[in-house]
């Protein structure tokens, strides 16, 4: 699945901290949106045999956080706020891919939303406010 996601113009992006525990997301442009993505995998499963929540939260918890620093070029961010609703499960061996929306930007927060899917099906919403910053302090 891999070397069809590169052709398809996805970049893994292995990340040195937390998300290079779960495997690392994939991204890419997607007209003037950036798009996510995961490939569910057994260290992924929770014991029904199905994606983790909280590795959907990961997932989108970092979609969002990312692309609303991309979205304001902010070098930090922080998550102020995550509500997640859990719509369908997720089996291992799937390809969740989410494209966010930034929905409001103001002095320093950010609000973004998404909805996570497995081919046209959607398995879990999202809705976040981030605290952004251009310092590096």
């Amino acid at each position: 699945m891999e070397q069809s996601l590169i052709t398809a113009g996805w970049v893994l992006d292995p990340d040195d901290g937390f998300i290079g525990h779960v495997g690392g997301l994939w991204r890419r442009p997607q007209g003037d949106q950036m798009q996510f993505a995961f490939i569910a995998r057994d260290f992924h499963a929770n014991r029904n045999g199905v994606v983790h929540g909280g590795m959907l939260v990961t997932f989108m918890d970092r979609a969002l956080g990312q692309t609303s620093r991309m979205t304001t070029g902010a070098v930090r961010g922080a998550t102020i706020n995550l509500n997640t609703q859990f719509l369908a499960p997720v089996r291992i061996g799937d390809l969740v891919v989410m494209t966010p929306q930034i929905t409001k930007v103001t002095g320093r927060m950010v609000f973004a939303s998404g909805t996570a899917c497995v081919g046209d099906d959607p398995v879990a919403a999202v809705q976040g406010v981030f605290r952004t910053s251009h310092s590096t302090a």
